[in-house]
């Protein structure tokens, strides 16, 4: 596996990936899962800054089509209109 952290020393580098190899599975799907929750506020947070008129419900419809994309987001939800924030 090679992995270039350009902010990490290459021995710092070899001690995160030594302990991502040895580290069980169940722990590596929580640092996926906390990953995957960090990303969800940084999107709320961006489209929130974007629309700060709408709904909590609204911008969780956003943030579907960001998650999802346009077209499984409205299959799933229903369309949102003429702006999607898709690409955003």
């Amino acid at each position: 596996m090679s992995a270039d952290f350009s902010d990490c020393s290459p021995a710092t580098t070899a001690l995160l990936i030594a302990h991502w190899r040895a580290a069980p599975t169940w722990q590596k799907l929580n640092y996926i899962n906390e990953l995957n929750e960090s990303l969800k506020l940084l999107a709320l947070s961006d489209l929130r800054r974007r629309h700060p008129t709408e709904s909590d419900a609204q911008l969780q419809r956003r943030l579907a089509t960001r998650w999802l994309g346009a077209d499984l987001a409205d299959q799933v939800y229903g369309s949102i209109g003429e702006d999607s924030d898709a690409a955003h």
